[in-house]
């Protein structure tokens, strides 16, 4: 058996506490009430600034109807990867989109709080329509899991019926981001990671149950058992590879009795997300090479 010198000795000490640094950093409990301070604060200072587009503009982006054509700056989607580190690359791709509003009590500045995930590492984004469609928004703004804020820069495609966004965020630096799954069929595992009443950045596990039509508008959703709640919207539910497979949109609850409109004995929520079509129909086409081989 081959002998370690001294200086392999210490580059395994040096790597094994490297590793162990890196695991308790990505194990750091979260500041709930510091991100969304961050959040509040980054984007008061970009509008004090004055440089970000004008929020009717982007939320009239909201009604483009053509399909985004434009390029992607990507890098070869990974393989199949450990757990811990599946949700880390998550959650570094995952943002807190919110907009600053005034309310008819004070004169303080208030911001919103839902999810968004980068798919591309020149800051393309996706979200849920709902999330930008806000006539009060004085600006709309993303922070990364770092506390970074940026404005968003344009509303590249969106659709109201499907409740989806492709957004543009403003930033010069390279962003880290997912690929996308090309498919996800009912039994697949999955998970989420999103900001559930702004308890940022929570993983919840879970399979895909099922793809449905919504009743009214007749659009097709995938369902999946990963729990998520209100401020989720818009954040990620990913494969094992850690591939994007769809969108967080709505949850619905089912009581089992209900007398006098007030319903009672809750039995099962379902979750409701914005499917990969969805997703897709939103852009011409997807480069070859930044669909996940799943």
């Amino acid at each position: 058996m081959p002998r370690l010198t001294s200086n392999k000795l210490g580059l395994v000490a040096f790597l094994t506490l490297l590793t162990l640094v890196t695991t308790l950093r990505a194990q750091s409990p979260v500041d709930d009430a510091l991100l969304k301070r961050s959040l509040l604060e980054g984007l008061t200072d970009i509008y004090d600034s004055g440089n970000f587009p004008a929020p009717a503009a982007i939320r009239r982006q909201l009604n483009r109807k053509n399909k985004y054509d434009g390029s992607f700056t990507i890098a070869s989607p990974k393989v199949k990867i450990e757990s811990a580190k599946r949700y880390e690359n998550a959650r570094k791709a995952t943002v807190v989109m919110g907009h600053l509003y005034l309310c008819d009590k004070c004169d303080n500045w208030h911001t919103t709080t839902a999810g968004g995930v980068i798919i591309s590492e020149d800051g393309l984004a996706l979200t849920n329509h709902h999330v930008l469609a806000f006539e009060r928004a004085s600006i709309y703004g993303a922070m990364t899991s770092d506390g970074k804020v940026y404005a968003i820069e344009e509303v590249l495609a969106a659709s109201k019926r499907d409740d989806v966004a492709l957004v543009r965020i403003r930033t010069d630096e390279k962003l880290p981001f997912v690929s996308m799954a090309s498919s996800a069929p009912i039994g697949t595992p999955v998970f989420a990671v999103s900001h559930p009443d702004s308890h940022f950045y929570t993983l919840t596990k879970g399979y895909v149950s099922r793809y449905s039509v919504s009743p009214s508008l007749k659009i097709p959703r995938l369902e999946v058992t990963a729990d998520f709640a209100r401020g989720s919207s818009g954040s990620g539910i990913f494969n094992e590879r850690g591939s994007l497979v769809g969108l967080i949109a709505s949850t619905k609850s089912i009581y089992y009795d209900q007398e006098n409109n007030i319903q009672t004995n809750l039995q099962m929520v379902i979750k409701s997300c914005v499917p990969l079509s969805g997703i897709n129909a939103l852009c011409s086409k997807f480069p070859s090479d930044y669909k996940s081989k799943d």
